[in-house]
């Protein structure tokens, strides 16, 4: 009975399903509820896609910081030594794709219970390049740079431009002057030269009428023992005689005076042809040392001419030089002008006053009219041996007379006196022309005693620096220029850049040259200091790293070189590692060449600050170029007490104006200044570093390049993923229920 009930009950709750289910398929309330199960069913499947879509997005996301995370991390196992030592980071230590995969591991949630997770990263592969490398002249710049930033512009004004500043009044005063007088100096000794060759040629010219003179009767004693025209005129009467005797004979009578005839006949002819001869040879050499003569005067009219454009160029003033642009510079820490406005007038007193020197334009003129003259007065001379040859051969052909023949002989003789007494050597106007260059040439003797006095002191100074170019140098230290040399080459060509070729040390052999190059140099040192003072920062900040990271040489190992002492402590000092930063400025593969160069350096500027107040001291002098001389003198003694001072002390005072010590370490950053930079610099710099870390710039790097492939699970619709990266909706792709991505990120030391 009750399992009869319990089948009633069952068939009962069939029949209500199966009315239910008819009900809603056939009935207005089935269409509603099928549209909300398709609706919910979209709904749903959009659900789901937004759900993975912000899952893949978090994982990409994530991704991405994990791989940020490994590269830092790889980064940070940078050189230590490298760093301690040049402040420059470079990759080394531990293995970077190591340090990366950890890294990026740790940054997800790693816990292994079952606690729920919204993001199950699985990281696949991993790996990191280098993309940049220390030995590439940019990357190591960008480093330098970002070392001294802060400290290089602080160093350098307190440590350099401050004691600098204050003599650049004196210094654009004195460079100017020297520069000035030193032009003036060539193109007067130009000058004068061509004057002294055009008196010259003006006295050859009166030598050439010495063989006409010799014929001509002067007095009465020159005609002993020759045939002159005194003697043909002295001789004629007797052979007027003569002819007469024999001609008033009989036709049958012997003449008597036959040979004294022809002898006199031949011999008047002899001295008449052979005067016009000797006088015509005479004016045609006149006529050519007369050409010769004319251009020398009109090369020192050019010489005087370019004095005068020098000394106008030099009046006007030259605004916002180096010089200016430094004494508008407010420095911290400077001082103000280490010389009054008396003294910075007593520098340009010697270039006030060299208006002296300029001849007027017209006495060129006048001196190219007085060689004419000479030419036309010995021309008038040559006429009168002509009329005078004529006169012989009239008295010779029975027609002349005795009177006639002495009155051309006279005038023959006036005409050559006239010409000698003005042109002849002890004549007016060559005397004149003499006695007016030895007036305007007054100084000249003392001047060239000064000049002479400076070349020897000058010559001194080229054979010190021969003389430390010329210590035997060791063969280690030959060695490690080679080195040195071959990793420069190496590291060059690495950056495609063409060698730098070698600089020369040799000086000129003229002070007055080596002291105008000096006040150059000074120039360009204070233009430097000013460019740097006014943000042109890249230069500076290599330099002063420069200074600050390589060694410098020890200018005390000079004293043994200057006293002609044994040269060994000198050799032994040579090492590279010694004189890093004047190899890095100079690049010269031997160990003394650097040293030498920078030695040569620092006199230069000493010649320069010294010569400056040689034109003080010697302003007295009064003449412009012995003033120069002077000078030059005073600043090349001076200079070399200065390179004795740097030998004992490592410094020396900046000038008797300005009572600061300037130190070798200073020196070289003047010099940094000058010579500029370049990618020579750079790579010299690199080659000492590897040099002295054995490390290949080349290629540690400094910059790194991580991948990091990693993937999740999808949770609801991978197909319908897929195809949003099929479609490039979304990146990555898709590979059974796991959504993948590779993540490629850059990072650098800076």
């Amino acid at each position: 009975m009750g399992q009869l009930l319990q089948d009633h009950k069952k068939r009962r709750r069939r029949r209500r399903r199966e009315n239910w289910i008819f009900r809603i398929l056939t009935g207005q309330e089935g269409a509603v509820s099928i549209y909300l199960i398709v609706s919910t069913a979209a709904i749903f499947m959009f659900t789901s896609m937004l759900i993975d879509y912000a899952r893949v997005a978090a994982f990409q996301k994530q991704v991405e910081l994990a791989a940020q995370s490994g590269i830092r991390s790889s980064l940070s196992a940078f050189d230590g030594a490298l760093y301690e030592r040049y402040g420059l980071f470079g990759t080394g230590g531990s293995d970077r794709n190591e340090i990366f995969a950890h890294a990026a591991k740790n940054n997800w949630d790693a816990r292994e219970d079952d606690a729920f997770r919204v993001l199950n990263i699985r990281l696949d592969a991993s790996h990191v390049n280098a993309y940049e490398t220390l030995g590439r002249h940019d990357v190591f710049k960008r480093q330098v740079l970002e070392e001294m930033k802060y400290k290089a512009p602080i160093d350098f004004t307190l440590e350099v431009a401050s004691k600098l500043a204050p003599m650049a009044s004196a210094m654009k005063e004195a460079s100017a002057a020297v520069e000035m007088l030193e032009q003036l100096r060539k193109l007067y000794d130009r000058r004068e030269k061509h004057l002294q060759t055009a008196l010259a040629l003006q006295r050859e010219m009166a030598q050439s009428t010495a063989a006409p003179a010799a014929l001509i009767p002067i007095r009465a004693q020159d005609a002993i023992g020759t045939d002159t025209v005194m003697t043909v005129i002295s001789g004629y009467e007797s052979y007027a005689a003569w002819v007469e005797h024999d001609s008033n004979l009989g036709e049958d009578a012997v003449p008597v005076y036959t040979k004294e005839i022809s002898a006199y006949e031949l011999m008047a002819r002899t001295v008449s042809s052979g005067l016009r001869s000797k006088s015509s040879a005479a004016l045609r050499r006149h006529q050519e040392l007369e050409h010769k003569a004319m251009k020398e005067v009109l090369d020192a009219e050019r010489c005087n001419d370019e004095m005068r454009i020098v000394i106008e160029k030099s009046r006007q003033e030259q605004q916002n030089s180096g010089y200016d642009r430094l004494n508008k510079q407010k420095i911290p820490g400077g001082k103000p002008g280490a010389l009054q406005e008396e003294e910075l007038s007593h520098i340009g007193q010697a270039a006030s006053s060299t208006e002296q020197l300029l001849m007027q334009s017209e006495s060129f003129a006048a001196y190219r009219d007085e060689i004419s003259k000479q030419t036309a007065v010995y021309a008038s001379f040559d006429s009168e041996t002509a009329s005078f040859q004529s006169s012989i051969s009239i008295a010779l052909s029975r027609s002349g007379s005795a009177v006639l023949l002495a009155e051309d002989a006279a005038q023959l003789r006036i005409a050559f006196e006239q010409y000698d007494q003005q042109y002849g050597t002890a004549g007016s106007v060559i005397t004149a022309r003499a006695s007016e260059q030895e007036a305007r040439q007054a100084n000249d003797a003392e001047r060239k005693k000064q000049e002479a006095k400076a070349k020897s002191k000058w010559n001194e100074v080229r054979r010190l620096l021969h003389g430390i170019t010329s210590v035997p140098q060791l063969r280690e230290h030959q060695e490690m220029f080679n080195e040195a040399k071959r990793l420069y080459e190496t590291n060059l060509t690495f950056n495609r850049t063409a060698v730098e070729a070698r600089e020369s040390i040799e000086s000129s052999g003229d002070p007055g040259d080596a002291v105008d190059e000096a006040m150059g140099s000074v120039g360009t040192i204070f233009t430097g200091i000013a460019d740097m003072l006014e943000g042109i920062r890249d230069p500076l900040y290599v330099n002063e790293y420069i200074v600050h990271r390589f060694a410098t040489f020890d200018p005390r190992k000079f004293e043994a070189i200057i006293h002609n002492n044994d040269g060994g402590e000198f050799a032994n000092a040579l090492s590279l590692n010694n004189q890093e930063a004047e190899y890095i400025l100079y690049g010269l593969h031997d160990p003394a060449g650097n040293v030498a160069a920078a030695y040569g350096e620092v006199f230069a500027v000493r010649l320069a600050i010294r010569t400056m107040e040689g034109l003080i001291e010697c302003r007295a002098m009064g003449h412009p170029l012995l003033v120069l001389a002077s000078a030059i003198l005073y600043g090349l003694e001076k200079a070399i007490e200065d390179m004795l001072t740097l030998a004992r002390t490592g410094a020396t005072p900046l000038s008797k104006y300005a009572t600061v010590d300037v130190t070798y370490r200073d020196y070289l950053r003047l010099f940094l200044l000058l010579h500029g930079g370049g990618v020579q610099r750079l790579s010299r710099m690199i080659a000492v570093i590897e040099s002295n870390t054995g490390m290949t710039l080349s290629t540690t790097s400094t910059g790194l390049s991580g991948e990091l492939q990693a993937s999740v699970n999808l949770w609801f619709l991978p197909g319908l993923m897929k195809g949003f990266t099929r479609f490039g909706i979304l990146g990555g792709k898709v590979k059974g229920s796991r959504y993948e991505t590779t993540k490629t990120i850059g990072w650098s030391y800076g």
